[in-house]
């Protein structure tokens, strides 16, 4: 079953938090075991995309990698 996940966005001045599904490959979580541990997220805010682990019903941002930071000033 697709579900939604609870995040944060991890991005450099992004604050957003909210209830969000995954937004690639989403085949792999519609039955109810994913078939994948890592789901990428987009954030409806600043929408940079970032990647995750899942572990149980918990995200787990993996880290945003430099070249992908956003740094606002």
């Amino acid at each position: 079953m697709l579900t939604s996940y609870l995040v944060h966005c991890p991005h450099f001045g992004c604050n957003w938090f909210g209830s969000l599904l995954p937004s690639q490959d989403t085949d792999s979580w519609k039955g109810s075991i994913p078939t994948t541990s890592v789901a990428v997220f987009e954030c409806p805010q600043c929408r940079h995309s970032w990647r995750a682990r899942i572990q149980g019903d918990d995200v787990v941002p993996l880290p945003v990698p430099q070249d992908e930071q956003v740094h606002l000033v």
